[in-house]
């Protein structure tokens, strides 16, 4: 045997080979391990980085942990701006914006918000005197300004609520913790509108297709019914004119309307026109373009827009089935329609009365008195000795007593017998005379002339400033 073979073969250089065999194996399994790891980390950076975008270290040993001290942060992807040592992160508020519900207080609208009842009620309380609570309703929306609290709770920074268009109510917290409140109104415009239209059926639709506003139109309706019967003076072809002022917002959102400045109405080639006079002792009328007030003693028509069903005089009676002198006009008008007291007067007598069903008497003079039957009730006050105005709202029609369906019965009575009230020629109001009718002149001259600038389409000031002008 050689040397050589007798070194391999030796038990020291069996030893040497079992060892570098030995190293050889743990460098493998270092690098093995070396792999692993590095793709563990990249695993669970990029899993960490789905569930969370910050690390945070624990703090280091034997230092306590500070609450008022924000942690150290490792942030995967972005930069995390921390906040100065000793301050406090602030949660970031936002605002939610909710909608009244039916049967909703606006106590509960924030404890569903989450806000503790203790916070809600004080906000509430710094509100009430803008705002009446009670006066939210059901569509109308309530914005909070929220910061998340603690577990299900939230804090409120800010309740606003906007009662009408263009004004808001606001309760914020004060730096004290406190609530104060305020309120914020958007500067309104006064402008002339004016509007014009033909007359095809009658003076309510007509004003509806030229976008005449309800309540004008309506005041339109009254100011007329001293002379004009809807039901057979309206003539197609007939028109109407009318100025009013008209209050907006910056976005041109309509606030409100004021009365009637001027109105015109064309039936069969005649034009009456109006015009709104104040006097010097501050009493506000209409008259017409010879200084005539346009109030009469008595209303033709108790009730807006609505169209005769039955006249006066001799008919067959739709329920007794023989002819009988009909003494009154029948107004065919939904339930509840708003009647109207025919002049100024004295309520003599309101109850069930026969075949009228609900029944009103007003006493006008010692000679006129007006009555009105089938009524769905009474407005507030209403009962004999209390003394009322004409125009003012007295009663609602109905379908009470012998009737075939919802209507008013209407009728006049002179002396105790009752009178067509269509034919009946009613005294004039009074007439302008000496100062008050050089005013009246100027004035309507004025009016006249805005209505003209406003119909064009010219943007014209209020045309009660016309009025001011003398």
């Amino acid at each position: 045997m050689s040397v050589d073979d007798q070194t391999n073969g030796s038990p020291a250089s069996r030893m040497d080979s079992r060892k570098l065999l030995a190293m050889g194996a743990a460098v493998g399994v270092s690098v093995l391990s070396l792999i692993a790891i590095l793709t563990s980390d990249i695993s669970g950076a990029e899993s960490a980085n789905q569930t969370a975008e910050f690390a945070a270290f624990s703090p280091a040993a034997g230092i306590s942990e500070d609450p008022l001290t924000p942690r150290a942060a490792l942030s995967v992807g972005r930069a995390e701006v921390l906040p100065e040592p000793g301050q406090t992160a602030v949660a970031e508020a936002r605002d939610t914006v909710l909608t009244v519900r039916p049967g909703h207080t606006l106590a509960q609208i924030l404890g569903d918000a989450g806000i503790a009842p203790q916070e809600g009620l004080a906000a509430i309380a710094e509100l009430k005197p803008l705002f009446n609570p009670r006066r939210l309703v059901p569509g109308q929306t309530v914005t909070l300004r929220l910061r998340p609290g603690e577990g299900e709770t939230a804090g409120l920074d800010r309740l606003t609520i906007v009662p009408e268009p263009g004004r808001r109510v606001i309760a914020e917290r004060m730096d004290d913790g406190s609530f104060a409140a305020h309120d914020e109104q958007d500067p309104i415009a006064v402008e002339a509108a004016a509007f014009h239209g033909t007359i095809a059926s009658s003076l309510f639709a007509a004003g509806e297709k030229a976008g005449v506003p309800p309540g004008i139109l309506q005041q339109m309706i009254r100011l007329f019914s001293y002379d004009v019967d809807f039901q057979r003076d309206i003539r197609s072809g007939d028109s109407f004119e009318v100025m009013a002022d008209r209050s907006h917002l910056p976005d041109g959102t309509p606030v409100g309307d004021g009365e009637i400045d001027y109105a015109a109405l064309t039936l069969s080639g005649v034009t009456m026109r109006l015009y709104r006079f104040e006097s010097a002792s501050g009493e506000v009328d209409y008259f017409n373009e010879k200084g005539q007030s346009v109030r009469k003693a008595l209303l033709r028509t108790p009730v807006d827009g609505a169209r005769i069903t039955s006249s006066f005089g001799m008919r067959n009676h739709p329920i007794l089935g023989f002819s009988k002198m009909h003494k009154g006009v029948d107004f065919g008008t939904p339930v509840g329609t708003p009647v109207y007291a025919a002049g100024n007067g004295v309520v003599e007598k309101e109850g069930p009365w026969g075949a009228y069903g609900n029944y009103l008497r007003i006493r006008h003079t010692g000679t006129y008195a007006t009555a009105y039957g089938h009524l769905s009730g009474y407005a507030r006050g209403i009962h004999p000795g209390v003394r009322v105005r004409q125009g003012q709202v007295v009663a609602y029609s109905g379908n009470t007593g012998r009737t075939t369906g919802p209507h008013l019965h209407y009728e006049v009575l002179i002396s105790g017998a009752q009178v067509n009230p269509l034919n009946v020629k009613m005294p004039a109001g009074r007439t302008l005379a000496g100062e008050e009718a050089r005013q009246f002149a100027r004035l309507r001259a004025n009016l006249d002339r805005t209505y003209a600038q406003a119909a064009s389409g010219v943007k014209v000031a209020a045309a009660a400033d016309a009025a001011k002008t003398r």
